[in-house]
């Protein structure tokens, strides 16, 4: 028997594909023979994958489809003679990206046909958050269980130059890392910013960690909105696509780490801010309160004002910040690696395995 992660594109450093290669060691480790397929594969992970080839599948495989997007794999997935079960990363919905990618918008689309019309014909379905199994289950799924994707707890070094910069400057450094996109609300960290920078620090930056590639509409509306409130290059700062050295100097340098995004099947940035004790402020959106956890430090709505006043107070307060930092030390440990690797194995087991 063989285990088989499917995915249309496997790249280097981002989430889905850093879950995938952790599933991959898991599963290996513990004795399975494991193969990951892929439409793409960056050049770097040539030697951990290789071409979708669906002849050699036998009765006794079990096939782990990652779905995260509209794809031309599911229609042949649903048909073959293995047992099939979906990864659900989720799909943004389309409504995000209409103003800004037509094109974009139908694919997400139609992933969220493909799972409408798909998502019966799989064996089994597992969802990062439970927020993610709803959304299966709404679609027709079976057999669905909540696997939080691996977090990678391993730090690379950070970069040097990135992180002395951070520390020498004076005013409050203030950091979201996530690709420029419209559900991630990068308008809104503006605009919570520019009160914060007003009312409490004027010497305050905000780092908006990510690439804009497929985006440049809407990095461009945020461009123009930061100039319309007078906000410099030098105070909302668009790194683009960092390497991991830089990502993590960033993570080490930065104060508040501040999360309006809109929509998230699980959102492994406040992992990464937490593991680094660097306070976390988000919008209880999506999945992110289930991340995040019952106890961090969660707002219901999108009143600049008082996230503002937030990021104040735990940044000022001694003994707030330190309750802010044991409770998100709490909530880590839920995904610590050993506690996800239990929870693969378990349901490979109750897959068939």
């Amino acid at each position: 028997m063989k285990i088989i992660q499917l995915l249309t594109h496997l790249n280097w450093g981002d989430a889905i594909s850093n879950d995938v290669l952790a599933i991959d060691d898991t599963l290996r480790a513990a004795g399975y023979e494991s193969e990951i397929m892929a439409l793409k594969i960056n050049e770097r992970l040539k030697s951990r994958a290789k071409a979708v080839d669906f002849s050699s599948l036998r009765p006794e495989d079990i096939l782990l489809f990652h779905k995260a997007s509209g794809d031309e794999l599911m229609r042949h997935v649903v048909r073959l003679p293995c047992r099939k079960g979906m990864i659900y990363h989720n799909i943004t919905p389309a409504r995000f990206f209409l103003p800004y990618d037509a094109v974009m918008a139908w694919h997400l689309n139609r992933g969220r046909r493909q799972l409408r019309k798909y998502a019966a014909g799989m064996d089994f379905a597992w969802g990062d958050s439970g927020y993610n199994c709803r959304e299966l289950r709404k679609a027709g799924a079976k057999n669905v269980s909540v696997r939080p994707v691996f977090f990678d707890s391993l730090r690379p070094d950070p970069d040097p130059t990135v992180l002395k910069g951070l520390r020498q400057e004076a005013g409050t450094k203030i950091l979201f890392i996530g690709r420029i996109a419209p559900n991630k609300k990068q308008e809104d960290l503006i605009k919570a910013y520019d009160i914060y920078r007003n009312r409490f620090d004027s010497q305050a930056r905000l780092y908006l960690v990510g690439g804009w590639e497929g985006t440049e509409k809407y990095y461009a509306k945020l461009k123009g909105f930061a100039a319309e409130l007078k906000l410099s290059d030098d105070q909302v700062i668009f790194t683009g696509r960092v390497t991991d050295g830089e990502k993590e100097a960033y993570l080490q340098g930065a104060d508040v780490f501040l999360c309006l995004s809109e929509h998230e099947g699980f959102c492994v940035p406040l992992l990464e801010a937490m593991a680094r004790d660097l306070p976390v402020v988000a919008c209880a959106k999506a999945a992110v309160p289930e991340t995040l956890g019952e106890n961090g430090l969660l707002v219901s709505g999108k009143n600049e004002e008082h996230i503002a006043g937030l990021m104040h107070r735990v940044r000022t307060d001694p003994s707030f910040r330190s309750e802010v930092l044991s409770r998100q030390r709490k909530s880590l440990e839920r995904f610590r690696r050993e506690k996800t690797e239990q929870r693969l194995l378990q349901l490979i087991g109750e897959a068939g395995a």
